[in-house]
């Protein structure tokens, strides 16, 4: 399970990467064999976007031992640069190793305690959602797209809102490509 050999491959493409062919890769480059996608209205999106689910699981959405879910927020689907986003950042936990997995209601519990109490144990579920975030963006936008942008960006021929709909994500992620230490969150994560 490499996110590093996703990562290299999707330098190879040119242009912007659809999220089918990302999903193709992480599977080609992971452990699970299929990726489902269900949008739910249950989902309050001011506390969560989305989520990742791995199988086995039984009904009302049996899942095999191989296969994955992603769930997204309805309202955030409708957002076709919210649900790219939300999904990258989701598929991304096919990496994860087996202590970062939410696999049962403890783990599910300590995670959403993080999200609202800053003071709570940083748990490995929690550090996998930061992991993540930075995945996604960095198989997002290829390395070599991302430095043209940004020397755009510096010579004032670019704005970040142009950046954010060439490659479809929303602005607020997208800041975070240009931060000066991108480069190097992202080589930590690949080790």
């Amino acid at each position: 399970m490499s996110y590093k050999k996703l990562y290299d491959q999707i330098q190879t493409i040119k242009g912007k990467i659809s999220v089918r062919v990302l999903r193709d890769f992480a599977i080609g480059f992971s452990s699970i064999t299929r990726v489902r996608e269900q949008w739910s209205s249950a989902l309050d999106s001011a506390f969560m976007a989305g989520f990742y689910v791995e199988g086995p699981l039984g009904p009302p959405v049996p899942l095999a031992e191989t296969e994955a879910m992603i769930v997204i927020g309805r309202d955030l689907a409708k957002n076709k640069h919210m649900r790219r986003f939300v999904y990258a950042k989701e598929l991304m936990h096919v990496f994860d190793l087996a202590e970062e997995k939410v696999d049962s209601g403890e783990k599910l519990d300590r995670l959403a305690e993080r999200f609202t109490d800053p003071s709570a144990e940083l748990s490995p579920q929690f550090r996998s959602e930061h992991v993540a975030f930075w995945r996604a963006l960095g198989v997002l936008c290829q390395e070599d797209r991302r430095r043209v942008f940004q020397k755009q960006l510096e010579a004032g021929q670019m704005t970040v809102e142009v950046v954010a709909t060439a490659i479809q994500i929303p602005t607020v992620y997208a800041r975070n490509l240009f931060r000066s230490d991108f480069a190097d969150i992202v080589n930590k994560i690949m080790g």
